[in-house]
Parts: structure tokens; sequence; C-alpha cells
């Protein structure tokens, strides 16, 4: 039975962890000996964990409370600057603990599947077959810095095969790393669509009787950009029904909540934060907002297409305008333009004949993103 190892340095709540949780679920994968590997122990904040298939083992690089306990404060957002200090100053030690206990443990296995491409300093030495995932916009990554670009377009070159996640990820790619042309996959996420539209149907005991637009994500204004979504908001506040909903939590909550105060709409913008199922949330919203200033393939939108809820998203790079083709299944606006946002999300709620004619378009497109199918094309892969 091939021996497969499935890399992460954390497990959150964010896209990333609910794809490979999909992955994870897939039944292909029980006629493989398969291993989630996760760099840090985070305890409590690990609120995907019991998702896991049971059939799917479990191990850390790091457990102890000395190599946790700062990024379990960092991950929260309140780690103080003489802790932040410590944690510099102790790097070195943890690279070193970090690739002592990984070059141990993947020599028992056959295939690394590195979902987070953390592993990618390591890579160039690792004695089995190397799968790399890339979830967002490699123009972007690193903040688009050309010596830090060259600098991952060495390590990716160390990975035997690289998976982006979209068609604009893998031409963004090739233009940037043409030497690794023969390597790149494109591989879309994985989604149980029934699955999904069945924990749509229950019932979260918290839900309000409000109509209300939503918008999910981690509270991360590096790429969420909630920022742009509030201002839009507030323009229309006054002339729609709905009340604005964020769903999911970050570090820059307290900045937003601020920010929703100046813009006097705080008694109309709910900040739900975590919920272990968003579906039923996503499918009684009236419309859903995605305002990223750049992604991978924003799971979020597949899931509100699943669950046909008109939809107004950036065309960020990536992924928005391949799984709103176009702008065929969705409404597409340019990243922090919230007046014309407040435009589209105004004009989607108050005309049910345009609002139904994406919801139409949209039943068809879903397909492509059937977990069934996904699996097949990471399997050739190992």
């Amino acid at each position: 039975m091939k021996k497969i190892l499935f890399s992460i340095n954390t497990f959150l709540v964010g896209g990333i962890e609910k794809t490979l949780i999909e992955i994870l679920k897939n039944e292909s994968l029980k006629k493989y000996d398969v291993t989630l590997l996760i760099g840090y122990n985070l305890g409590e904040l690990e609120k995907l964990k019991n998702e896991i298939p049971k059939y799917i083992k479990v191990r850390y690089i790091f457990n102890e409370d000395f190599y946790v306990s700062g990024k379990k404060k960092k991950v929260q957002g309140n780690l103080k600057k003489y802790e932040k200090v410590l944690e510099e100053s102790t790097s070195w030690l943890k690279k070193i603990v970090f690739k002592k206990r990984l070059n141990s443990i993947i020599k028992e296995f056959d295939v690394v599947i590195d979902y987070d491409m953390t592993l990618a300093s390591y890579a160039k030495n690792m004695p089995l077959t190397k799968i790399a995932y890339c979830h967002f916009s490699l123009f972007n990554y690193n903040r688009g810095i050309k010596s830090r670009q060259e600098k991952l377009g060495k390590r990716l070159n160390d990975y035997d095969k690289i998976v982006v996640i979209s068609d604009d990820m893998k031409k963004e790619a090739e233009e940037l790393f043409p030497f690794l042309s023969e390597k790149i996959v494109k591989i879309y996420n994985s989604f149980n669509i029934e699955e999904i539209r069945n924990k749509a149907e229950q019932v979260d005991k918290e839900l309000l009787d409000d109509n209300y637009i939503l918008a999910v994500g981690r509270l991360e204004e590096t790429q969420k950009d909630f920022t742009t979504l509030l201002k839009a908001y507030s323009i229309i506040s006054k002339e729609v029904e709905e009340k604005l909903y964020l769903l999911g939590d970050g570090r820059h909550r307290e900045q937003l909540e601020e920010l929703a105060r100046n813009l006097n709409i705080e008694n109309k913008v709910v900040f739900l934060g975590f919920k272990s199922n968003p579906y039923c949330w996503m499918k009684n919203a009236n419309l859903f907002v995605h305002s990223s200033k750049f992604e991978g393939l924003p799971t979020v939108l597949i899931e509100s297409l699943i669950l046909n809820i008109p939809i107004v998203a950036t065309d960020c790079p990536t992924g928005p305008r391949e799984i709103l083709e176009n702008g065929k299944n969705g409404i597409l606006v340019h990243i922090g333009d919230y007046e014309n946002m407040a435009k589209e999300m105004k004009k989607i709620l108050q005309n049910p004949e345009i609002r139904n004619k994406y919801l139409e378009n949209s039943k068809i497109s879903i397909k492509r993103f059937d977990g069934k199918i996904v699996i097949k094309d990471l399997e050739k892969l190992f």
C-alpha cells in the first residue's frame, strides 16, 4: 500500500484547510496509507480538526509549548513586542529542529503533498515524490518582490509536480516561471456538492431573522479587504433592508468593527465570528459579496454557486473571473472600487430578474468542482 503524506504548517479555519479536508474525505484515498502532518499543534484553535476522517492519521512536528506558544499568539494577533523579538531570535533553532524531525518522518513515505508550500526550503533533499500545492496568485506571492519570486521559482523546481488550482493561476505560473511549465498541473479544489447542500438545510439556533448580505472569510485585511465591503455597504445601507453579516474571525476584527462605527453602520453590521457550519448562513443570504485583493480559487464563491446565491465579487487575481465564467454567473467589480461595488450590490438586490438570470447560469457551472472528478486528477500525480 502506497504511503501518502499531506503536509500543512497550521490547521486553522481558512479556505486552504477546508479544501484539504474535502480531499481527505474522499473515499478513493482509503486504498492508500494516508497521514496528515501538521507543523504546529495549536490545540483549541484547530476548530476543523474533528472533520478529518478517522482513517487519516494525524501527526505534528511541534507539540511542545516552547515551539507553539509564540505561533499561537501570532495567529491570535496578540504577540507582544518582546515576544516577537524572542520568536525571531530563536527562529534559527526552530528551523534546525523542524528539518531534523521532518527528515525523520518523510523516510516512512512514498509521496509528500506539500499543501501550503511550507516545505519548499527543505524539498531539494527529500528522497521521495514531491508535490506542491499553490493556492494563491504567484504574481502576488511574497508581495511580488522580484528577488523573492526568483527564490520561489528555484524552490518550486525541487518538486516533481506543482499543482495550481485555476486556469488563470496556471497561465500566470507558466509566464512567471517558464522553466517549470512541464511540472505545472491545474487541479480544481474538491467539493462534496451533496454534503454542502445537506449541511445548508441544517438550522443554526443562532440564525437571525434578518434579511442580509453575507461575506465569509478570515478578517485579514492584507488579502480579504473587508474595508472596501464596509465602505460599499455604507453607501447603500439606508436604501436596502438587508443587514451586512460578516462570518469569520481574524486579527483585524477590532479594526473593522471600529471602521463600521466610523461609517455609522455599526447597527446594521453583524460580526458573526467563526461558525462550524457556514452553509445554513450562506443559503439564507440574499446576496454574497467577496472583496479580496488576491486569491487562488476562492472556496466561498464556489460554495455560493452550489447553494445558488447571487454573487458580487472583486475581479482579483486569481479565481473569481474563472469561477463566475467572465461574469456569466455573477457580477465582477474592480478591486477596491467600493462605489461600483455598492451600485452592483444594490442592483442585484433590487432587481429579481437580474438576480434570477445569474442563478440560472450558475446551476450548470458547478459540475467542474465535483470531488469525484478532482480526486482522479490528483491520484494521477502519485
